[in-house]
């Protein structure tokens, strides 16, 4: 394939030689006696590399067709090949102890890699990919990126999320991370209750029952910021 590109004769592989009757132009004649020159050429080429038993298969046979028995005969390695790629394109699951960049790089490679196979809305297809790859620290970029409706090839959606990575990092390093548990000073938002009757004697002077206040009554509460701490 490259020597054919770099010759200018790679279209003979997907191009059959041009019909012609009595009545064709001469301009026409010219193209299809040189299309015809250059597919016998490229025929000798792929017999030369061909093993002896694919060989004497195609030996009378014109490039055009050949290529075309060819496709057929390895289109199943084709699609495994294809699949494989998909596979670990999809196994690119973001995790945050991992760069981005690197991940990114390396989805790229898979996405190209399709692309040679013909794969129909590839861009689409790799945005939604990479943006489905993100873990949940990336949900706010995500969000953003929805409601804005930005439509990014896939370079330049690469910048971007290297650009939330770098500041998500910076902010990190800033702030770190706040304790799950937060607890109020004093126990805020608590009412006491008291329960009023007689109770144990004040040592003292009198002697008479005084009111005690009661043990707090406190119910369950899942909000980290009004739990109370009893270690504390």
């Amino acid at each position: 394939m490259i020597s054919l590109r770099y010759e200018g004769k790679e279209y003979v592989l997907n191009e059959d030689i041009p019909f012609v009757d009595d009545n064709v132009y001469p301009e026409d004649l010219v193209a299809h006696n040189k299309h015809d020159e250059q597919s016998t050429k490229v025929v000798c080429i792929m017999l030369a590399i061909m093993s002896p038993e694919i060989q004497k298969s195609f030996e009378n046979y014109g490039v055009f067709e050949i290529n075309e028995h060819l496709k057929e005969m390895f289109q199943v390695q084709a699609w495994q090949e294809r699949f494989e790629i998909v596979k670990s394109l999809m196994a690119c699951k973001h995790q945050d102890a991992n760069s981005m960049c690197a991940r990114i790089s390396k989805m790229k490679s898979y996405i190209g890699r399709l692309g040679k196979f013909g794969v129909e809305s590839l861009k689409e297809l790799s945005i939604d990919m990479v943006l489905n790859s993100l873990s949940i620290s990336y949900h706010p970029f995500f969000m953003n990126y929805n409601m804005n409706n930005l439509d990014k090839i896939l370079m330049e959606l690469h910048g971007m999320l290297k650009t939330a990575e770098a500041n998500m990092i910076k902010n990190k390093s800033s702030n770190p991370t706040v304790p799950v548990l937060s607890i109020r000073h004093g126990g805020a938002n608590k009412k006491k209750k008291f329960s009023h009757g007689k109770g144990k004697a004040k040592v003292g002077p009198s002697n008479q029952g005084l009111t005690r206040k009661s043990d707090y009554e406190i119910a369950p509460n899942t909000d980290p910021k009004k739990v109370v701490c009893f270690y504390c």
